[in-house]
């Protein structure tokens, strides 16, 4: 009985050490990336003056503007807009512009993603962190999303396919056990009446 009444306090005790909070070890820390801040000195042109000169290169609340009338327009106009464009660093611009909002689809999403890295060294280097944070990076993480979503229904739908198939094999083999029922319950009638 003490026997049992000791062996039972040392696994009540044994098991109050394991609850005890082992320390917590930090993770390693990661090199914090240099951040950029824009000052109100900075030049907030889109180029430097020396890179090209067109309308609208130093006045960002107009293609934040653009930005924001882009939102509230239909994916197929702004593809209709976007095909009027020319090549040109100003167009290639707004062609972007006109590709940020959520409703752009896949295809023209990357597209605009090649357009962004063709046109990002020729932005002037004070506004090149701004457009990779408020542009390149959310675009970027929308395509991996979409694509990761496109992943994910591929597997759903090769899954469904095959539960559809095992649930055809299931159906198959319950047909042809109640088969084998149907004939053992013959030959067991069969086996009593030629035993009368």
């Amino acid at each position: 009985m003490k026997k049992m009444l000791v062996l039972s306090l040392v696994a009540v005790l044994t098991g109050c050490a394991g609850m005890i909070p082992q320390p917590v070890t930090e993770p390693a820390d990661t090199v914090a990336q240099p951040v950029t801040v824009i000052h109100d000195s900075d030049d907030m042109c889109l180029v430097t003056e020396d890179t090209i000169e067109f309308e609208h290169q130093c006045d960002l609340i107009y293609w934040a503007n653009m930005w924001i009338k882009a939102d509230a327009t239909p994916w197929p106009q702004r593809r209709a807009r976007i095909d009027e464009l020319s090549d040109s660093l100003p167009d290639t611009i707004e062609r972007v512009i006109l590709s940020l909002p959520v409703d752009t689809p896949y295809q023209a999403r990357l597209r605009s993603q090649h357009w962004i890295t063709s046109i990002i060294d020729k932005l002037s280097p004070a506004l090149q962190p701004l457009v990779k944070t408020m542009v390149d990076a959310p675009n970027n993480e929308m395509l991996e999303l979409e694509s990761a979503l496109v992943i994910l229904n591929k597997v759903n739908a090769e899954q469904a396919q095959s539960s559809e198939a095992l649930q055809q094999e299931l159906e198959a083999q319950q047909k042809k056990l109640e088969e084998l029922l149907e004939i053992e319950a013959t030959l067991m009638d069969k086996n009593r009446s030629s035993q009368q």
